[in-house]
């Protein structure tokens, strides 16, 4: 293990997250850049968090369009349409129509990004493998169920934050409608 005075751990909370979203920064580019295929080296965070989202939702039998990406990744549709082009001119994401709606595409992994997604994880595996060695397990295991337990609660924050965003939209609809109504 690497000396640690270097980065003596902080009791400070808002230093803690800083060396989270540090370690989180660090380990997507050493696991990419380790890689020898340019695809590896040329990923945004954006386009990782497009693979990730639809990865995650592969197995899903409701079609992933962009507007349930956008949300879902709380950008704007916009965003997330340029990233999906893009994904789709490198040939890692498919767009195909979506037969229950003429207006609306389905996304997709294609056979190249499952295999990029194979190798990512493989490497992404190695490397926290190779991390893990380096501690007591008992440490190790602590440390795992911190992070679970600080992703669990983060995780029920963000729905939380997107449910109100929901209510919030669906309240300016309705509200809209009655305005419309009275104007009529």
């Amino acid at each position: 293990m690497k000396d640690t005075k270097k980065h003596p751990a902080k009791d400070s909370p808002a230093e803690t997250w800083r060396d989270l979203i540090r370690v989180s920064d660090l380990f997507r580019v050493v696991a990419a850049r380790s890689a020898e295929s340019e695809q590896f080296n040329r990923i945004t965070v954006n386009q990782a968090r497009i693979y990730g989202y639809l990865f995650k939702h592969r197995d899903d039998e409701a079609p992933i369009r962009i507007k349930t990406l956008a949300h879902d990744l709380d950008v704007s549709a916009a965003a997330a349409s340029q990233a999906v082009d893009r994904l789709v001119r490198s040939g890692m994401v498919s767009r195909t129509p979506d037969p229950a709606d003429r207006r609306a595409v389905r996304l997709s992994f294609t056979a190249k990004a499952a295999a990029f997604m194979r190798e990512h994880e493989r490497r992404a595996d190695a490397l926290l493998a190779d991390l893990a060695a380096r501690f007591a397990p008992a440490d190790f295991t602590t440390f795992r169920r911190v992070l679970a337990g600080v992703l669990a609660d983060l995780e029920e924050r963000w729905l939380a934050i997107l449910a109100e965003k929901d209510a919030a939209a669906a309240a300016k609809t309705k509200d809209d409608g009655r305005k419309a109504k009275a104007e009529g």
